[in-house]
């Protein structure tokens, strides 16, 4: 089940039946029949299936290295906030919770529908104009069942009666066109509902297991806000004042690029791979240098990789500076403040890109 949300993101509860509704309109307008009584089952199954298959492989991606999720963009937070470790996580699963719900609307309308009315199915493919290599595939697409439901697995018999040429010839097999709605069901549940399920858990497992340094505080507010039997909320510190300094103060520190164009006398993280990059970084806390001065690109956004090193760094007394690079595409209101935001949270201090 959804995980309750942190007291510093406030998302709204309309969410959830809007997912919800947003399913059912897609699977009531999926099993619409045309002018001539068709439904094309392929097309269907791309939309309840193949398409968020596919974008739950992406999920997976997009997990190795998250980022702001666009959920922040009805939760009230300003542009330059940044999301801690834990937060992108709680982020994370809830994005995958409203795509199950976004699942489930399409499952009840499909039900609703089989019970309360005869939905024929057919097919056709100018790609595929043989029939035996769809049913090779199909049979490759129902292996995760074909032992648990048998009937849900679409033979040659119900390909060759339910092509939509064959349709025309034959209006009598219209009546025994309903035998794909096994496997899109079964579709629906294995390749749509199921993955965002378990990448729903793996994110609420992970904001849980953060350690303590990566959790926000409590924040301070009225009892009344912390519902019954619930852990008191988190929030996120108070950032300390910005301090700008010169670049002349830091001309003897180890410069580090991030997400920019390497240098010889720069360190460059943020663009190769995070173990990579890790090795890397771990190399040169191991000389144990006195300052560390972070180049970043002004028109990106800082990410939790970036926070992490930094954390790793001040525990160890290292002094560090964030100098951010400018171009054609920044906007000193959003893009300088969210890494002005960035440095008071992470007690760095401010060069000047005049300096």
């Amino acid at each position: 089940m959804p995980q309750s949300a942190p007291a510093s993101i406030a998302l709204p509860w309309w969410r959830w039946p809007l997912a919800l509704l947003l399913g059912m309109l897609l699977g009531a307008g999926s099993l619409n029949y045309s002018a001539d009584g068709r439904i094309n089952a392929l097309l269907v199954w791309l939309l309840w299936a193949g398409v968020p298959l596919l974008g739950s492989l992406l999920a997976m991606l997009w997990l190795l290295r998250p980022g702001r999720p666009w959920l922040l963009r009805i939760s009230g937070k300003p542009l330059y906030w940044q999301p801690d470790r834990t937060q992108q996580w709680w982020l994370l699963s809830q994005l995958n919770w409203l795509w199950c719900w976004f699942g489930l609307g399409i499952a009840l309308v499909f039900l609703l529908l089989l019970l309360l009315s005869d939905l024929a199915f057919g097919w056709s493919s100018t790609l595929l104009p043989d029939q035996h290599l769809l049913s090779q595939w199909l049979q490759w697409l129902s292996y995760p069942w074909h032992s648990i439901w048998p009937a849900a697995v679409p033979d040659e018999q119900l390909l060759a009666q339910s092509r939509f040429a064959r349709i025309e010839q034959q209006q009598l097999l219209l009546a025994q066109t309903s035998g794909w709605w096994p496997f899109l069901l079964m579709s629906l549940l294995c390749y749509n509902l199921l993955p965002r399920v378990v990448l729903a858990l793996f994110c609420q497992w992970q904001s849980r297991r953060q350690p303590a340094g990566l959790r926000v505080q409590p924040a301070a507010g009225p009892a009344g806000n912390i519902a019954a039997g619930v852990a008191p909320a988190l929030a996120e510190p108070e950032p300390a004042p910005l301090q700008q300094q010169g670049l002349s103060d830091w001309q003897q520190a180890r410069l580090v690029h991030w997400q920019l164009p390497s240098t010889d006398s720069a360190l460059v993280l943020g663009s190769a791979d995070w173990q990579q990059d890790d090795e890397a970084w771990q190399r040169l806390l191991a000389t144990k240098p006195a300052q560390i001065l972070w180049r970043v690109a002004a028109s990106r956004s800082p990410v939790a990789e970036l926070s992490d090193w930094m954390a790793q760094a001040r525990r160890q007394g290292i002094a560090q500076a964030l100098w951010p690079q400018s171009d054609s595409s920044t906007e000193p209101k959003r893009h300088l403040a969210s890494w002005q935001a960035f440095a008071r949270q992470q007690q760095l201090a401010w060069i000047k890109e005049t300096e």
